[in-house]
């Protein structure tokens, strides 16, 4: 199991409702976060642990991300964790995991989420010996950028998005999560910078105040080198825009096996984004030309070049010309 993300792990299934711990020596002392009963150690990664485990008031399956010790500060940690709550609980949308709670267990955060019986999108795209169908591509990450979409569409923007960082369930429902680097923007799919929220000159209600609140020193780098945007790769501001790049960066790895840019290390990377230098498709590929023309515009390094939002991503993605000619056939007929 990788941990490169957490949310990769919110898909193993732990012990009945009427368990308590696990026996795993990183359990919570006394099985317990809170009212909730720990089943299971799901898996780690950078930003904590997570956890299954039981709401017994509510009695449902819960996932339970509790943020390690010694990774900030407890003020920074706490706006993180509070900053992920948040966004989520501001996305009432079918594509976006849900969140329930938020809590403090011996002076550590943890957030109470929806548990999601299934896979990671990089796990369902690894899980396949070679590329999947690209209608199958398709059909899947269009359900993630809808999750984006209506992010885009609240004011907030993701930053970190990834194939770990969206879920597939057993029953093929896609599901955005991990909006831990979610930045509150100007305007809904504002071309304005996010991080030009000041929440000190900026009078903003009070709940929304920890959510525009600066995490790190000015400049700092946040989220997934592979999946960044020139813009974040260059540490400048980032917006819906940088969603849809590391969008089309997933789908572009989901299509070919292999990632858009040709490098070995963050020099190279950098170096390949900043130049649009996108990968010829590779030897023998089925993936329609029409199709890799959406997905590769959407890799633009200037966001000006990308589509002008992530639906109108959506809309090209989903206008598959066969389909299109069919329909047309039909309705003339």
């Amino acid at each position: 199991m990788e941990t490169e993300g957490l949310n990769e792990t919110l898909t193993a299934s732990g012990p009945g409702p009427g368990g308590s711990r696990s026996g795993d020596p990183n359990a919570p002392a006394g099985g317990r976060l809170g009212r909730y009963i720990v089943l299971s150690k799901l898996g780690a990664g950078a930003m904590g642990i997570v956890f299954a485990a039981h709401d017994p008031e509510l009695d449902r399956k819960v996932a339970i991300k509790l943020l390690k010790l010694g990774e900030w500060d407890g003020n920074d940690a706490r706006l993180r964790l509070q900053r992920e709550a948040q966004a989520l609980a501001r996305l009432a949308h079918a594509n976006v995991v849900a969140v329930y709670d938020v809590g403090v267990h011996e002076n550590q955060l943890f957030l109470a989420m929806e548990f999601v019986s299934g896979q990671t999108l990089g796990a369902w795209m690894r899980s396949a010996p070679q590329p999947r169908p690209w209608r199958d591509v398709v059909h899947v990450f269009v359900q993630a950028g809808r999750g984006l979409a209506a992010a885009h569409g609240a004011g907030l923007i993701h930053r970190d998005f990834k194939p770990d960082n969206g879920m597939i369930s057993d029953d093929g429902h896609v599901r955005v999560m991990d909006f831990g680097l979610a930045r509150a923007s100007a305007s809904p799919e504002s071309k304005a910078p996010a991080e030009k929220t000041n929440p000190e000159t900026e009078p903003s209600p009070p709940e929304t105040r920890a959510l525009a609140s600066e995490l790190t020193q000015s400049g700092a780098m946040l989220g997934t080198p592979a999946y960044m945007s020139a813009e974040q790769l260059n540490r400048q501001p980032a917006d819906a825009r940088s969603d849809q790049f590391s969008f089309c960066v997933a789908v572009y790895e989901a299509l070919y096996g292999e990632r858009p840019f040709d490098s070995r290390n963050l020099v190279e990377l950098i170096f390949a984004v900043n130049q649009g230098e996108v990968r010829d498709a590779p030897q023998g590929s089925s993936v329609p030309a029409w199709l890799r023309k959406v997905v590769v515009r959407g890799l633009a390094r200037s966001p000006e070049d990308r589509h002008v939002s992530m639906q109108a991503l959506l809309d090209a993605l989903a206008a598959d010309p066969a389909i299109r000619a069919v329909s047309g056939l039909l309705a003339a007929a």
